[in-house]
C-alpha cells in the first residue's frame, strides 16, 4: 500500500514540474517576442537618425533649396516641398533612395537674411510607413557667409 501513494505522489510532482516547466517557456516566448519587437524599433529609430543626419550634412552643403533638391534627388527619389520651400525625399529600409521607399524624409528651408549672410533654419522630419508614423524630427541651422 505503501508503494502505491509513493507512485502516486511520483506523478503529482511529475505533473507539477511539467506545469511548471511550460509556464516558464511561455514568459521566456513572451519575453523574447517583445524583445523582437523593441529591436526593429530602435533599428527603425536608428534608420531614421542617420537619414536626418545626412539631410543636416545636405543642408550645411547646400546653397539654397534648389541646390538641396539636387544633391536629395538620386533615382528620382525627391521632390520640392509642395507647401513652401524645402524637399521631400524617400528612401527604402536599406536607406538607399527608392521613389516608393518606406522612410520620408521631409527637410524644411527657411532662412533669415542679414547683411554679411543668412542662417538657414530647417526642420528635418522623418516619418516611416504608409501611415507616415513619424520616426525622428531634428531642427537645424547652418550660416551661409555672403559671397561664398
Amino acid at each position: 500500500m505503501k508503494r502505491n501513494g509513493t507512485t502516486t505522489a511520483f506523478y503529482f510532482e511529475t505533473l507539477v514540474m511539467i506545469a511548471v516547466f511550460l509556464a516558464i517557456i511561455l514568459v521566456l516566448t513572451q519575453v523574447f517576442a517583445l524583445a523582437r519587437i523593441q529591436s526593429a524599433s530602435a533599428k527603425q529609430l536608428t534608420d531614421a537618425v542617420v537619414l536626418a543626419g545626412n539631410a543636416a550634412e545636405a543642408i550645411s552643403y547646400c546653397d539654397d533649396a534648389e541646390s538641396l533638391l539636387q544633391l536629395l534627388n538620386e533615382q528620382d527619389n525627391a521632390a520640392a516641398l509642395p507647401d513652401g520651400p524645402g524637399v521631400i525625399a524617400r528612401y527604402n529600409e536599406t536607406l538607399q533612395p527608392d521613389a516608393e521607399g518606406a522612410f520620408c524624409v521631409k527637410v524644411t528651408w527657411q532662412p533669415e537674411t542679414a547683411e554679411t549672410g543668412s542662417l538657414i533654419r530647417s526642420e528635418i522630419c522623418v516619418l516611416f510607413g504608409e501611415a507616415e508614423r513619424e520616426v525622428y524630427r531634428l531642427e537645424t541651422a547652418a550660416w551661409k557667409e555672403t559671397g561664398s
